[in-house]
């Protein structure tokens, strides 16, 4: 879908507003791809209520999302030199992008007067905006201005305006200190004097009248007619302190003006939400990158401060986080492995195996044309586990070939060729389970497809390397163990001796002797039996009461 927040001069009706959007409505119906057109009046997409605003959401057909179609279409029908020639199934959806409806339908609604449409997103916001603070309002709208003027000439950025209520005309009353003093009149008589005039006394001096067991209040107001014309109310009446009456332009200036229908402040500070759209293809860190620098080059006010707000705040918030939870995991992970493996360095030969799913990642992302995102952030995340799973399987079976007498490089040839098999068919696996998702298939299949892409490509490139940068960084951070060790034994007292194992020579040996030193024993016990036996037999014939009983 796609949400339009339309907003019309301030002096603008009711009336104009359903004209308009009538116009708008007349205007997108008809474009390939839409659905439905949505219309509320007299209400921002924010639901500010006001009848200048409108709020129209243009919903959207479903997209393709058949598995089928992804894999003859989009995959076979794309393979170089024959999938042009190659048998294609009707689209069972959308094919068109969204990008290119949002395009055609400004395109239709750029010749609209007197409206002004931006796009939000989801959350009621643009896809970038920022945030210009200051106290002094001259030198925030002179920012304003400036800063608009230099973003509408990059092409990175789209339909760039601000986001702060227009100026609307209004009747500015202001007093002429010299002569109320002169005449003993104060700001509260002339206000009175207007509010009586304009819109009637307040509602707790109004004479009321009982109907019906109501008290209902009886406001007095001057003729609609009166109260548009200037003069009129220049010769509104006002008390003296002597007792007279003089006009109300002897004591005050008058005049039509514009003024702020809206005042919004941050922090204390007055506010204006500088806003623009991304182009098809241009990712936000990209567009917020050239925006911060158009902002340094510019000639702001010293007083104007520069904010993120929006999605670049909600990314740099993100980014952060993820960096806490990817830092908070590796130390947990550190943890593990030195309790696992009862050694401190040799852990360390996992973690380094960790950036080589980084390059996997990136290559997929270009090659398929995807930015850095949340779902990509959170693949990353998912890819260090299986990442650090396949350095486990290499190590943890080196450091126990290791300890049965195995020459540490025969050991982590061995590692090789015994786990290669489990780390490919989990890797297979694992890829196998991402590729519908990477194919876009399903409801909001856009949306996970490049934490998909990003994963695939990291196991790929992460099983292929860790074979052979896994055991390189084993008999590197082996060396770097022997010599702490050799450094730092002299200090620390020397380690425990632990008998080595036998090989397999040394273990048939000691089965042959410990295999004849049971034969003796079973013949010792056997010749003690029989001799013992034979005792036995002799008190029985020497004591024949004892053979009778």
């Amino acid at each position: 879908r796609v949400s339009l927040a339309i907003e019309l001069p301030p002096d603008a009706m009711l009336a104009d507003t359903d004209r308009t959007t009538t116009e708008i409505y007349n205007r997108v119906k008809d474009i390939d791809g839409v659905e439905n057109v949505f219309v509320l009046g007299g209400a921002s997409p924010k639901g500010d209520l006001e009848l200048r605003r409108a709020a129209v959401t243009v919903l959207l057909e479903k997209l393709d999302h058949s598995l089928i179609n992804k894999v003859v279409n989009d995959v076979i029908g794309r393979t170089p030199l024959i999938g042009q020639y190659l048998p294609k199934l009707p689209p069972a959806g959308r094919i068109k992008p969204q990008s290119e409806i949002e395009k055609e339908i400004f395109a239709r609604l750029r010749s609209i007067p007197d409206v002004r449409v931006t796009k939000l997103n989801d959350r009621g916001e643009r896809d970038l905006s920022f945030n210009l603070l200051s106290s002094n309002e001259a030198d925030l709208d002179k920012a304003v201005a400036t800063l608009e003027a230099d973003l509408r000439r990059d092409p990175l950025l789209a339909n760039v305006s601000p986001e702060g209520a227009l100026p609307r005309p209004e009747l500015q009353i202001r007093p002429r200190d010299e002569q109320m003093s002169r005449l003993g009149i104060t700001t509260a008589q002339i206000s009175e004097v207007i509010r009586i005039a304009t819109i009637g006394d307040i509602d707790a001096q109004l004479t009321k009248i009982a109907l019906d067991g109501r008290l209902i209040p009886i406001r007095v107001q001057l003729d609609r007619d009166f109260r548009t014309d200037l003069a009129a109310i220049r010769n509104l009446k006002v008390q003296t302190a002597s007792g007279a009456t003089v006009p109300l332009s002897s004591v005050a200036d008058i005049n039509y003006a514009e003024g702020p229908s809206s005042i919004k402040r941050y922090d204390r500070y007055r506010v204006v939400k500088l806003g623009a759209d991304l182009p098809a293809g241009v990712a936000l860190d990209t567009a917020s990158a050239r925006f911060r620098e158009i902002a340094a080059d510019a000639d702001l006010p010293e007083t104007v401060q520069f904010l993120e707000s929006g999605d670049a705040e909600v990314q740099a918030e993100m980014q952060e986080s993820f960096g806490n939870a990817m830092l908070l995991g590796l130390m947990m992970v550190l943890v593990v492995l030195i309790l696992l493996f009862k050694d401190v360095i040799q852990p360390f030969t996992i973690l380094f195996s960790l950036p080589l799913a980084i390059g996997g990642v990136a290559a997929a992302l270009i090659l398929t044309q995807n930015a850095l995102s949340m779902p990509v952030l959170i693949g990353i995340l998912m890819l260090m586990g299986i990442v650090t799973k396949n350095a486990i399987l290499l190590v943890d079976f080196g450091i126990e070939m290791m300890h049965h007498g195995m020459d540490r490089t025969l050991a982590m040839i061995e590692a090789g060729r015994k786990r290669a098999r489990p780390i490919v068919m989990t890797s297979i696996a694992m890829s196998a389970g991402m590729l519908p998702s990477a194919l876009g298939v399903g409801e909001g299949g856009s949306f996970r497809a490049p934490m998909a892409i990003a994963v695939i490509g990291g196991i790929i490139v992460s099983t292929v390397l860790s074979l052979v940068v896994v055991p390189s960084f084993f008999l590197i951070m082996d060396d770097l163990s022997r010599l702490l060790a050799w450094a730092f034994g002299r200090f620390i007292g020397k380690k425990d001796e632990e008998a080595l194992p036998l090989d397999q020579e040394a273990l048939s040996k000691l089965a042959a002797e410990q295999g004849s030193t049971i034969e003796s024993l079973e013949e010792r016990i056997k010749a003690l039996e029989d001799e013992k036996r034979r005792k036995s037999d002799g008190k029985v014939i020497s004591h024949p009461a004892l053979a009778a009983e």
